[in-house]
């Protein structure tokens, strides 16, 4: 693809406000993390976490009222997953969230009144759900305890 971050989100999302659209855009990409020497370099050159941040840019500007998530810290770095924590914190619709990320789900789990956390596992062919009734503490006791029964069970 030949087209740059800043041309595809204007053909996307046209209706831009401010002094100038361009300069809307940058703004937009510039919140997302993209590095403003990469605002205008194809995006078949980009690495694929620099791509996600584009495709976070342009759903942000779609204005969405809820997100479907499933597994979005693939081929993120650090800095990519913080910055997708912040923007879900911001976001002021409703977020179903599929990670087994667990720094990422702490962060947008951190006000326990507005988040949920289900826990879905498969054993022996049997899904069972679990509802966590204190989110953030109980997933991260969870995972903790999870994380050496999987050490234990590799080792």
């Amino acid at each position: 693809m030949v087209e740059t971050p800043v041309h595809y989100l204007l053909r996307l999302h046209p209706a831009q406000e401010g002094v100038s659209k361009q300069e809307a855009v940058h703004a937009k990409l510039g919140k997302f993390g993209l590095p403003s020497n990469n605002h205008l370099t194809p995006i078949a050159k980009l690495s694929g976490g620099k791509k996600a941040r584009v495709v976070f840019t342009s759903i942000s500007m779609s204005k969405p009222h809820i997100l479907l998530s499933d597994e979005p810290t693939n081929h993120l770095y650090m800095q990519s997953i913080d910055v997708l924590a912040d923007a879900l914190d911001e976001f002021t619709g409703g977020v179903v969230l599929v990670s087994h990320d667990s720094r990422l789900i702490s962060r947008v789990c951190e006000d326990e009144e507005r988040s949920e956390i289900w826990v879905v596992k498969m054993e022996l062919r049997v899904l069972t759900l679990e509802h966590l009734r204190s989110t953030r503490r109980s997933y991260k006791e969870r995972s903790n305890k999870r994380s050496t029964i999987d050490l234990a069970a590799v080792a």
